[in-house]
C-alpha cells in the first residue's frame, strides 16, 4: 500500500511512504502500534523541547507574563510554575510510555499464583463424543484484584495517549 501523506516540513517535496500491512498486523493491531509507539514516545520524552500549555501546573501568580523558563527576565515563580508544568507532562509521558511496554511483556503472568494446566488425557466416557468436557489437572489461583488493577493503570497511559495525541510534537 503505498501512502502519500502531505508535504514535508521543510520543502515542497511530496512525502511518499509505502507501507505494508499483513494480516497479523491489523489481528493484534494494538501490538503492532505499540511496536512504533513505544520507541516514538522514548524519543519524545528524552528530545522533547516543550509542553503542551494546558498543563495544570502551568499555572502561575503573575498576570503579566507568560510562563517561560527560557528567558531569566521572568518573575521566580513563574519559573516555578513552568518547571512544575513541564514535570508534569513527563508524568503523562512515563504513564504513557509504562502502559506500552506493559503490552509488550506477559504481564498477566505475574498474577497467577498457581498457573491453571489443561488435563489433555483421554477418558473413555468422552469417547464418540463430538466435544469433550474441559477438565483441569491444576484449577490455577489468580490475584484477579491485583490484575485488575493493574490492567487499569495500563489504560489510564492509553486514555492519555487519546487525550493528549495533538500534543504529541517534538
Amino acid at each position: 500500500m503505498k501512502v502519500n501523506i502531505g508535504k514535508y516540513p521543510d520543502n515542497d517535496s511530496p512525502r511518499d511512504i509505502q507501507i505494508h500491512i499483513d494480516d497479523y498486523d491489523v489481528w493484534n493491531m494494538f501490538d503492532t502500534l505499540g511496536l512504533i509507539i513505544l520507541p516514538m514516545l522514548k524519543k519524545l520524552r528524552k528530545d522533547k523541547m516543550g509542553a503542551p500549555g494546558g498543563m495544570e501546573g502551568f499555572k502561575y501568580e503573575s498576570n503579566n507574563t507568560w510562563p517561560q523558563s527560557s528567558f531569566d527576565f521572568y518573575p521566580e515563580d513563574d519559573k516555578l510554575a513552568s518547571d512544575a508544568g513541564f514535570k508534569e507532562w513527563d508524568e503523562i509521558l512515563d504513564k504513557m510510555i509504562w502502559s506500552f511496554e506493559q503490552i509488550q511483556t506477559d504481564w498477566e503472568d505475574q498474577y497467577w499464583i498457581t498457573h491453571p494446566e489443561i488435563d489433555f488425557e483421554d477418558y473413555p466416557e468422552d469417547e464418540g463424543k463430538e466435544t469433550t468436557p474441559l477438565r483441569w489437572k491444576v484449577q490455577g489461583e489468580c490475584d484477579w484484584a491485583g490484575r485488575a488493577k493493574h490492567a487499569e493503570r495500563i489504560q489510564e497511559g492509553f486514555e492519555l495517549l487519546g487525550r493528549f495525541y495533538q500534543n504529541l510534537w517534538d
